[in-house]
């Protein structure tokens, strides 16, 4: 094992990886070489999932380099045998690695831009020039299948509706990345109408709905069941991530623009202590529920270390001792990575 740097954060941090690592982590019975992040349970796994595997595995390495790069290359091999069924450059967003042929599906836009990330990041950091190619090849996909006319992103390449986006798909330090390697000024376009669309959505107590849909005078709340629940329109298990991408832009690439965003966050939704931060919230800033959950928290926590909260720091020893499933120990663990200084960009060095 090679340690980046000894501190208690790093052991803590490398702690958490090593209990991800065995609980989720799973070779496929059907693609020889190939791993999955088992994300039910029942050896079924979706490209969201993929995409925060892919991530942690390239964040994780400056600590297991060995271990994080076998891990890696395994997830890749398992991706390309799992191709949406309308552009063959995305990934089929569900996969059951129980079943010898499974049925193709589509894709989902947040796992493919993840992917896409991880792979441009790994080109990065290890000098292995094959990432960087098949990363070219899914952004063309992403261009292609996922970007409308107006830039805003569709939320699959199964999408044809004209006028709705998912706001947890707004990744603001990826689509600069992507901006550099494709050298193409069409990802500034996109990340530009997404803020306006996220300026637009603060209004509301600092809350991001889920889903968001385009009429007359511009973009507003998704209807009740309008693709998944009766909280497409307010901030629920969606939206919850939105804060972490935010804070990422801040913490990586100093974005004016998303500091703005979170600093109404929190003085709306996201003033109350981290311990008290409730799992969904109305736009008017009334909480859905009356518990808390990773999901919502470990973003929350990001959002605190932005704005210099005095309680991040205990909100950030807390995240390190809770245990709960795939979607919140990932969302966790991948934020834990960000306030910790264990991400990097393109423009960061190998050491930093």
């Amino acid at each position: 094992m090679e340690c980046f740097a000894e501190t208690p954060d790093n052991r803590k941090l490398q702690a958490y990886y090593e209990y991800w690592r065995n609980k989720y982590l799973k070779h496929s019975q059907q693609v020889d070489g190939g791993t999955f992040v088992d994300y039910k349970d029942n050896r079924t796994t979706c490209s969201e999932a993929h995409g925060y595997g892919m991530l942690i595995c390239v964040y994780m390495s400056r600590f297991h380099e060995d271990t994080a790069r076998k891990d890696f290359d395994a997830l890749e091999i398992f991706r390309r045998q799992f191709r949406s069924r309308i552009d063959s450059r995305l990934m089929s967003w569900y996969v059951d690695d129980k079943v010898g042929t499974p049925n193709k599906t589509t894709c989902a836009t947040d796992g493919d831009l993840d992917i896409a990330y991880a792979l441009i990041l790994a080109a990065h950091e290890w000098k292995v020039p094959k990432y960087i190619a098949e990363a070219k090849k899914i952004l063309a996909g992403i261009e292609a299948s996922l970007i409308r006319p107006d830039y805003s992103l569709r939320r699959g390449d199964w999408d044809r509706d004209q006028h709705a986006t998912r706001l947890s798909d707004i990744m603001p330090t990826h689509f600069d990345a992507f901006a550099q390697v494709s050298n193409r000024k069409l990802w500034r376009c996109v990340k530009d109408v997404h803020y306006s669309i996220l300026r637009q959505m603060s209004l509301y107590e600092g809350a991001f709905p889920d889903f968001v849909v385009k009429g007359k005078t511009g973009w507003k709340p998704a209807p009740p069941n309008f693709l998944e629940s009766d909280y497409d329109g307010m901030m629920y298990y969606n939206a919850c991530r939105v804060p972490w991408r935010l804070a990422a832009a801040v913490i990586e690439n100093s974005d004016k623009d998303a500091r703005h965003l979170l600093r109404i966050f929190n003085f709306g939704i996201g003033k109350v202590p981290n311990d008290n931060f409730m799992a969904g919230y109305r736009l008017d800033g009334k909480p859905l529920n009356e518990w808390t959950d990773g999901a919502f928290t470990a973003p929350h926590m990001c959002s605190l270390f932005v704005n210099k909260r005095k309680d991040a720091l205990a909100a950030k020893d807390s995240q390190f001792s809770q245990h709960e499933t795939y979607y919140q120990d990932s969302i966790r663990l991948l934020s834990l990575c960000l306030v910790t200084g264990n991400t990097f960009t393109l423009k960061s060095s190998n050491h930093r």
